[in-house]
């Protein structure tokens, strides 16, 4: 199997930017040197050879070659337009607009209203973009929803406390070494979670001297004494689960 060749574009958009269009479609061409030569021919000979090609920069031979493989399509598609729009009955049309609208239509962003919670004995009861208001049960490790906007019931979590760990270093200040907390998405639609997770975040990226290495090891030895803990705690409240 030949190698993935590299990706190039589309360096601009090709087309009348006036007319009334209903989306920007992109499409990937898989091209031979002798097909690019052949286009960028074509496309420098109708633009009477200017500028010179050894004069052309890398930006400018992207855009030769993708104008005349465009204009090719779109002078194509002026030249079916007319054919096609007397052959179809009208129900075709409306059958191809609607798959049309199906495929290049966005749906409108959801609206970021933030979250109002009420809470309960065990329970708290938020609003949902799909599902209108719903009652939850709400377990007692949880932080809360107050900070939260209001989303799908899929995407409702429960989250508990924060265990982190850090080094102060001479270089950077404060770096974080470890965030991890408890997690829960009981209704999540893909993949559903029938038992709490623990979310897990370890990351160290720095240059250091000695003594700041020393600092993020020893920051390293903390962050595990934590995840321990975090673990047993972990295992107690999907144990109280089963």
């Amino acid at each position: 199997m030949s190698a993935v060749p590299p990706v190039f574009g589309p360096t601009e958009i090709v087309g009348d930017d006036q007319a009334d269009n209903l989306a920007i479609v992109q499409i990937a061409l898989p091209l031979s040197r002798e097909q690019l030569r052949t286009a960028l021919a074509i496309g420098h000979a109708q633009m009477g050879g200017e500028p010179p090609l050894a004069d052309m920069d890398v930006l400018d031979v992207r855009r030769e070659i993708e104008g005349y493989l465009g204009a090719a399509s779109v002078i194509d598609l002026h030249r079916e337009a007319s054919v096609v729009a007397e052959r179809i009955t009208p129900e075709h049309a409306a059958e191809l607009d609607a798959a049309i609208d199906r495929a290049y239509t966005r749906r409108p962003a959801a609206p970021r209203t933030p979250q109002d919670p009420r809470y309960s004995q065990g329970s708290v009861t938020l609003q949902t973009l799909d599902q209108g208001e719903v009652t939850v049960p709400e377990p007692a490790w949880c932080v809360g929803h107050d900070d939260e906007l209001v989303g799908y019931l899929a995407d409702l979590t429960h989250n508990g406390p924060s265990t982190t760990a850090g080094a102060v270093t001479a270089r950077y200040g404060r770096i974080p070494v470890l965030e991890a907390n408890i997690t829960h998405a009981p209704h999540a639609d893909k993949q559903r979670e029938q038992a709490p997770l623990l979310s897990i975040r370890v990351d160290v990226d720095a240059n250091v001297a000695p003594e700041d290495a020393r600092h993020i090891a020893q920051a390293l030895r903390v962050a595990a004494v934590r995840l321990d803990r975090a673990i047993t705690g972990l295992d107690h409240l999907r144990g109280e689960q089963r």
